[in-house]
């Protein structure tokens, strides 16, 4: 089995460290590209299995109010929303191939990287806007039914829920995909770099 810690400080300053074979590295990438696949088909499978259960709720229960459609209409924009950026990953993550040179074996992943960033930043953004206001608006029919303690209660919890995922649970996540990628990428340009000179 190949060792897990490669010391590239050791390669970049040309001591005596063995230079480690590019297909082991290649190798590494191809799992965190496997895994990423099936990363992102699980959880676009899971809020496509969400969009189904609300669209099934819609059409059995009869709703009084139209702020109860409203908030669903947010929430299925919000899912349709990332389920988009997430197939946006899927097309980068099937064009890299191991059997593609080095160089657009890095182009490809610094792309996917790209593309990670721009999902943590900005298209996580738009979907906890649009799922905040969906919560917002639907839950109001119900609210309107509840002691005004209840109705504090309810979206207390919900936005205090959601602040935890927005302030602690998402820059977790951020952290442990981007040095995930970054390594991989790391270690394919230090070995770049190691042949050219």
């Amino acid at each position: 089995m190949p060792s897990e810690n490669i010391n590239f400080q050791d390669i970049w300053n040309k001591k005596s460290a063995e230079i480690p074979n590019i297909t082991e590295i290649k190798s590494k990438a191809e799992k965190y590209r496997t895994k990423k696949l099936f990363s992102i088909i699980f959880q676009m499978g899971c809020l496509i299995l969400s969009s189904a259960f609300i669209i099934y709720l819609w059409n059995i229960i009869d709703f009084k109010l139209f702020t109860t459609r409203l908030g669903f209409i947010f929430v299925l924009a919000a899912i349709g929303m990332y389920i988009y950026l997430y197939s946006q990953n899927i097309n980068i993550i099937r064009k890299i191939n191991p059997a593609i040179s080095n160089q657009e074996y890095l182009t490809a992943l610094k792309k996917l990287q790209k593309q990670q960033l721009y999902m943590q930043t900005k298209g996580i953004s738009i979907y906890f806007i649009l799922l905040s206001l969906g919560f917002a608006v639907y839950f109001y029919e119900f609210v309107l039914r509840m002691s005004l303690f209840g109705g504090i209660l309810s979206y207390g919890l919900t936005f205090f829920w959601m602040a935890i995922n927005w302030f602690f649970i998402r820059p977790r996540q951020i952290r442990k995909q981007n040095a995930k990628i970054s390594a991989v990428i790391d270690s394919l340009e230090m070995i770049e770099k190691s042949f050219e000179e």
